[in-house]
This record gives structure tokens, sequence and C-alpha cells, in this order.
């Protein structure tokens, strides 16, 4: 297929089609628009052909598809966001005898700002538990601003010695891809880790403590009784206070639900699989981001640096964590909202364009098609 041709704007074709009918030659033309005699030729042949300078309504190839058609295509996709457009093109082959190119579905799909992306990474979250937490986000939208203040905030949380479980960026050519500034060395299970709990609330940080083994109920029990009273005291708390913590087998033990009772402590309602909920968890990225200028050679530096870091967090920060609770639930809801909506759309978007002359599959055809 040859190069395109390059195409000029409209003035310069006007001055050049102004030239020739005050009589220049095209000789003279050319000179005067530092053109080519064949361009100039060009020019005022499709003139003379079309009277008119710039470029005709329609040209090109033709549409493929019609308006019924791209409905079609687009709502398959909306509904299913994970099939690939050599399905799409294939079932429309199979069903309706319609027989167009990937290309084209893609292209569909971009008018209405659908684009092919790596699908985002999410914990599961099956019904029951997508019930709870839209009850949960109900119950916590009727609180006040002020209530978010007398939450404690706990979880548990690892931090490599070697290197992160997250990603890191760098700039890099093609040709870079292993080189040694543009790598992260790795080494068999992080060369080590360190578990740590932490709490905090809109008032400050409390006590970070390191873990020396694995934690079980009896170990998380011993955990709260040695810091969270002590966190709660040293941040000006009384008993007016509110603790969170996970749905954790070890959270949820007899042990731990009867020392809680005992001392009169108030325990936040958590639904499952919702640790995007929890603040703490932004909490922890911004400590392993001030880790990052920190090279800690053995476990015992790294939990010293950690503790460090973790005392250093400033209140703007925790306030900003806590602040952002409620528009994390409305968010919850929202994706609720969302996915309703979804559903009622999908049923009233089955319509069909009759008005259309176009050879076109008939209404039977297009709910098999899309069913």
């Amino acid at each position: 297929m040859a190069p395109k041709k390059k195409e000029y704007s409209t003035d310069l074709r006007t001055l050049v089609i102004k030239h020739f009918l005050n009589g220049d030659s095209q000789r003279e033309i050319a000179k005067k628009t530092l053109l080519s005699r064949e361009t100039v030729r060009s020019m005022i042949k499709k003139y003379k052909s079309t009277k008119c300078i710039g470029n005709l309504f329609g040209r090109g190839r033709k549409r493929k598809t019609t308006a019924t058609m791209d409905r079609l295509i687009q709502r398959k996709l909306k509904c299913n966001r994970r099939k690939s457009s050599r399905s799409v093109t294939a079932e429309l082959q199979n069903h309706l005898g319609i027989l167009i190119s990937e290309s084209t579905v893609q292209r569909r799909a971009h008018e209405i700002g659908l684009f092919g992306r790596v699908a985002r990474k999410k914990p599961y979250v099956n019904k029951i538990n997508r019930i709870k937490r839209l009850k949960y986000a109900k119950e916590m939208l009727t609180k006040p601003l002020g209530f978010w203040d007398n939450i404690v905030w706990s979880d548990e949380s690892k931090f490599n010695l070697f290197g992160s479980d997250g990603k890191i960026m760098v700039w890099r050519t093609r040709n870079e891809e292993f080189g040694p500034k543009c790598t992260i060395p790795t080494v068999t299970y992080g060369g080590g880790s360190v578990m740590v709990w932490g709490c905090f609330t809109k008032k400050g940080v409390g006590k970070l403590y390191v873990l020396d083994h694995i934690m079980d109920a009896l170990y998380y029990r011993q955990i709260l009784e040695e810091n969270l009273l002590a966190s709660v005291n040293k941040l000006g708390f009384d008993n007016n206070f509110i603790f969170m913590h996970d749905n954790d087998p070890k959270h949820t033990s007899g042990l731990v639900k009867d020392w809680l009772k005992k001392n009169g402590i108030q325990v936040l309602q958590w639904p499952s699989s919702s640790s995007d909920l929890n603040p703490i968890e932004h909490l922890w990225d911004a400590l392993e981001n001030r880790m990052k200028k920190h090279h800690p050679k053995n476990k015992e530096e790294l939990a010293m640096l950690l503790v460090n870091e973790w005392e250093k967090i400033e209140l703007s920060v925790l306030k900003t964590l806590v602040s952002s609770v409620p528009n994390d639930i409305n968010n919850t809801l929202a994706s609720a909202r969302f996915v309703s909506s979804i559903s009622s759309t999908i049923s009233r978007s089955l319509e069909y364009d009759e008005s259309s002359q176009v050879n076109q599959p008939s209404s039977f055809d297009i709910l098999d098609f899309f069913y």
C-alpha cells in the first residue's frame, strides 16, 4: 500500500484557486505558492471536476456496521468485560451472519470509551460478605463525623528485610531490562521479615509492637494487654473509645472476646473481607515508603527503624486517613448502586432500531445473540 500523500491546508488550496481564477498559469502559481507544478495541476483539476476547494464529505471507506450493529457489539462488551474482540466477531458471524474484523470491534469499543487494560486485582468477596459490607456501610453512613475520632484502628503487617512485595518503577530503555541499575535484587523468602502490630487514632499513633513469634489467640491477647491500654492512655482516651480489629480467627476467639468484655472495651462490628475500609492499611503503605531510605542489615535493625519511623508519622497524615473513612463507605454504596444499575440498564437496552433500511438481523436473532 502506497504511503498517504501530504494533504495541504484549505487556505493554501484557496490561494491556488484564486490565482487560477485570476488567469495565472500553472507555472506562475507554482512559483508564487512555492508548490510543484504537479501539485498545482492536481488542485486545479479537482476544482474543475468538483467545484469544491475542500474535501468532499463522505470520502474514504464506508462504515462497515450500522448503528444497530454498533449497539450490539458495545452491549456485548459491557455485559462481559472479559470477552475478547475475537470471540465477539465469531459470535456475530455464527449467530447473525455478520462478518467484520477484530479491529472493527475494537474501534466500536473505543467509541464508547472502552479500552483493553490489565484487570486490577482485589480480594474476592462472596455474596454473603457483600451483603454484610452493604449493611455496615448503610449503618455507618448515619454516624456523625465525630464518631470516627474515637475509633482505635488496629491491624498487623509484614515488612521484608530485603526488598518489598510491591512494584518498584524504574526508567529504562528497551535494552536495559536486566541492567544492574534497572533491576531489584531478590533473595529466597525476602531475606527475612518482621511482623508488627500497631494502632492509631486521629490524635496520634499508638505503640508499634514487634512480634517475636507466630501469633495465636493467646499471644494476641497478650499484645492487647501490654499495648492497647497503654496506647489509649498515651493518646488521652479514658474509656470513651471504640476498638477496631478485623475478623481474623485470632481476633474473634473466646480468649480475646472475654478479655475485651472484662476490660469494658467496645468493639466495632466489622464486615469480613473489608480490609479496604480500614485506614490503617494506607498507614502501613506510608510507613513502607518511609522505610525506602533505610537499608537495614538485619531484622533487629529493621524493627528498630520501623519503630522510629512509626513514631515520626505526622498528625496531619492520621487526620487525613480518618477523615477519608466516610468517603470509602460512600464508594462502597456507590459500587453497589452501579452493579444494580447495570442490571436494569441491560434489560432496558434490549431495544431494536427498525428504522434503518440496511439488511439487519431480526429481533429474535438479536435476543439469541445477546443471551
